[in-house]
């Protein structure tokens, strides 16, 4: 009975120790717009899970946020996000005016990670550029 018990526990307690592995995209201001707009997530990866914080879970846990990031978002798809994104941007306002011609948009793109709490900095950076047309009259 003991024994079950003390089983029962330890498989419980286990999963208090588990430290997410997280990875943000996340899409800043255009260079050409406000600098007062804040920083967007365009997604959240929950990834794997460890038990520390040592330097290699950590290194693991980057290079699992980049092979994710590379996989999910090959540039044809993040292109096509970050024109969305900037179709409501223009609509919004917060970029160019109600007929704004051709406007070229420079996103910087930076995918974070972080261990828990325990923020790994940025995995990749990246600089896409979208040219929006919209016909005047």
């Amino acid at each position: 009975m003991t024994i079950i018990l003390w089983g029962l526990l330890s498989i419980l307690t286990f999963n208090v120790y588990a430290i997410e592995c997280d990875c943000e995209i996340r899409v800043y201001s255009p260079i050409s717009g406000s600098h007062k707009m804040i920083p967007t997530p365009l997604k959240v990866y929950q990834l794997e899970e460890y038990d520390t914080y040592s330097r290699k879970n950590q290194w693991h846990c980057r290079k699992a946020c980049l092979e994710k990031f590379q996989s999910d978002m090959p540039s044809v798809q993040l292109y096509a996000l970050l024109s969305l994104y900037s179709e409501r941007m223009i609509e919004e306002a917060m970029v160019g005016f109600n007929c704004t011609g051709l406007t070229t948009l420079k996103y910087p793109v930076r995918v974070k990670a972080s261990l828990g709490p325990m923020g790994l900095g940025n995995v990749a950076d990246q600089m896409v550029v979208v040219n929006h047309e919209e016909q005047c009259f």
